[in-house]
């Protein structure tokens, strides 16, 4: 497996904003639910949708080599993965 170069970020903005555009309609309205349970059912259902629509990218923060610790996508709000 060929190991892309790190993705410029306005194409990565470009993607995500696609791969939400074109997310099912029954997801994107079931993020409104009035049922906590269908809200979070949505989230699951459109991160899978995200998920399926990256593969193929390889997303890497700065500094991070092959082996070491995952970090977070969201660095303020979590923990390194790992």
């Amino acid at each position: 497996m060929a190991i892309m170069s790190r993705i410029a970020d306005d194409v990565l903005l470009t993607h995500l904003e696609v791969a939400l555009a074109v997310a099912p309609e029954p997801t994107l309205a079931g993020l409104n639910a009035d049922d906590p349970r269908a809200q979070r059912s949505a989230r699951v259902d459109l991160a899978r949708h995200l998920v399926e629509r990256m593969r193929g990218f390889v997303i890497e923060g700065d500094g991070y080599t092959s082996g070491g610790i995952q970090p977070c996508l969201f660095p303020g709000d979590l923990a390194p993965i790992g």
